[in-house]
Order: structure tokens, then sequence, then C-alpha cells
């Protein structure tokens, strides 16, 4: 079956499930366009009563029917997801209350995206260009631990505010700088980090004593993994991170506090510059993806190098949709200037 006919199927199996389960609501498949212009399948569970509803994108499921699952057991999965989504879904933003201004402005942010392969998107919506990159703005809808929900702001809802694009950049520049600021951390730091939870996987720890011990009590440096303690396990895998550094090339990795969309720290007052002068040399800046940036200070190899390695991650690795650039960017310490 190919990927119509599969969408079909489950568009038709998910309308058999809601005809018996809910009093109404009809099964809606469309192609949304994401950031890089990339289109997806999506399919979403319209009610007369709901304000909003999940969408549920079936790329990913497609490739679970090649593997060997049943469109039934898809169908089940996307309505019980569009059940969690409705119960779950509270807003911090009410949906009706867009059109006021004053009740969005502290919950309006941007971020940078491509500009070259989002130009379709772009003449729709309010941007101004950065490099070769575009910033666009959106609402904040929600978040949680989960992640966030948001809503790009288009040129007709700038025209109902009746505000220019420079007064809502300036909006969302100042909430987004105050709310969500830089955080630079060292790739050893975060390898050593991945690793860690790896090996220690999903442990449970079940106080058992009295209310007078804390929580962090019982994860402690003299706690036991196989014939480690804690504190030994962390140096070791530390120790191991390090060693494998490519000719002591140190790298940082710089986001925001969000850990979503942490690539518009490149456009932050001062965040690359303070980096550079930290470590006074120019600095390498690799777009690893529109979430965070890779920070290289005094590299000595090529910019073809890492141009090539970019590239490659970009097109074998990366989802298509969270690619920001194919090369890097480097800031120059003597002059200011992010070429």
């Amino acid at each position: 079956m190919n990927y119509e006919g599969f969408v079909q199927e489950v568009q038709r199996g998910v309308k058999e499930i809601v005809e018996k389960e809910l009093d109404d609501g009809i099964v809606v498949v469309r192609n949304v366009l994401k950031n890089n212009n990339v289109r997806m399948k999506a399919i979403s569970i319209v009610r007369n009563e709901e304000k909003a509803t999940p969408t549920v994108y079936l790329q990913n499921y497609y490739e679970d029917f090649q593997q060997g699952r049943t469109v039934k057991s898809i169908c089940k999965e996307i309505f019980d997801i569009y059940l969690r989504g409705i119960d779950n879904f509270k807003t911090d933003v009410n949906v009706q209350d867009i059109s006021d201004l004053e009740k969005m402005k502290e919950v309006i942010y941007y971020k940078v995206v491509n500009y070259e392969m989002n130009k379709t998107l772009l003449s729709k919506i309010p941007h101004f260009k950065f490099l070769d990159l575009a910033i666009v703005f959106y609402i904040l809808m929600s978040k949680d631990d989960e992640g966030q929900a948001t809503a790009l702001i288009y040129n007709q809802h700038i025209a109902g505010w009746e505000i220019t694009p420079e007064e809502l950049r300036d909006i969302a520049f100042q909430n987004m700088w105050n709310n969500y600021p830089v955080v630079v951390r060292r790739m050893e730091d975060i390898v050593s980090e991945m690793i860690l939870n790896d090996i220690l996987g999903d442990e449970e720890w079940v106080d058992t004593y009295d209310d007078e011990y804390d929580d962090d009590d019982f994860i402690s440096e003299d706690t036991e993994y196989g014939e480690y303690t804690y504190g030994e396990l962390k140096g070791i895998v530390r120790e191991e991170v390090e060693s494998l550094k490519i000719d002591n090339l140190n790298m940082y990795v710089m986001s925001n506090t969000m850990k979503l969309n942490g690539a518009v720290c490149i456009t932050y007052p001062g965040a690359i510059k303070d980096f550079a002068v930290e470590h006074n040399c120019d600095v390498y800046i690799i777009p690893s993806s529109i979430h965070e940036l890779i920070l290289i200070p005094d590299i000595k190899c090529s910019i073809e190098t890492i141009n090539d390695l970019i590239k490659d991650v970009n097109r074998r690795q990366l989802d298509p949709v969270e690619v920001l650039s194919d090369h890097a960017y480097i800031y120059r310490l003597e002059t200011g200037v992010i070429e």
C-alpha cells in the first residue's frame, strides 16, 4: 500500500471509531506547511464545541505500518491521542483573545528560520532578515514539561492589532530576552549527562524513611551502581568522554532556557560577543538545528570542512523541519561582526 492509500485507510478507520464513540465529529486530513517548506499529512478530529484539537502527523505511522503494524492499532492510537489531547489541552491563552493585543503582549516571542527555504511562508507573515536567516514571530499558547503549543503570527494578525512589524519585533525581543536567557554548556558535559542517564535508566527512588529525610539523600555520591558509587561512575564517564575529544577541540552548545528554538540566541545582544571575549578569539558558529548552536572557539580546520560536515548531518541525521542552515558562521572578535 502506498502512502496515499495508507492515509485514506487511516482516515476511514478513525472515522469509524469516531462514529462509534462520539456523538459528533469530522475526521479531517490536510497538508500542513511546516518549517523549511516541508509539507506533512496530518489528521484531526474536529467537533463543534471544541476551540482546538490535536494534530497528528502520519508519516511516522506509515513507517510503522511498513514494519508490520496494523492500520487498526494505528487508528486506535490516533483516537487515544485525540482524547488525551482534549482532556489535557488547557492553553494559557484563550484562543478568542488573540485579536486583543493587550492580552497577547506578554506571550509574543520570536525564532529564527532559514530564509531561502521558507520564502513561501515568509510572504504571509511579518519577518526580518538576519544574515541569511529570518526572524519570525509566534504566540506561546501554552507550555509544560512535554513541550509547547504555539501559533505563528501572520500579516492579518498585526493588521488587526494595528501595529507595525517593528512594534511587533520590539515586543517579541523583550519577552524573549527577559524570559528565556542564553545558556551555554560544554559539549562534554552534555554528552556525559546523556550517557549517565542511559546507564542509570529510569530508576525510581522510593522514600521508605521518615519525613525528616530529603529526596536528595537517596541520590547521593555514595549510592552504588555495580561496583562503583554514583560519584565514581560520573567521574569515569566524564573522563572517557574527555578522551574522545578530537584534537582537543573545545565545543560548546548555546541555547536558551526553554531549550526550544534556541538557535535564536544568535540574535541576542552580546550573546556571541561575550562568548568570544571570554575565549579571546574568533568563534565558529555551527547551526546544528533550529534549537541550538554549537560554538567552537579558535578552530584550526577550514570553514569548507565544517560546512561539508553540516550538510552531511542535515541530510542524514536531522529532521528536515529542524534544519537551520547548511553552513557555519564566523564571529570576528576584532570587528564584532558575524560573517
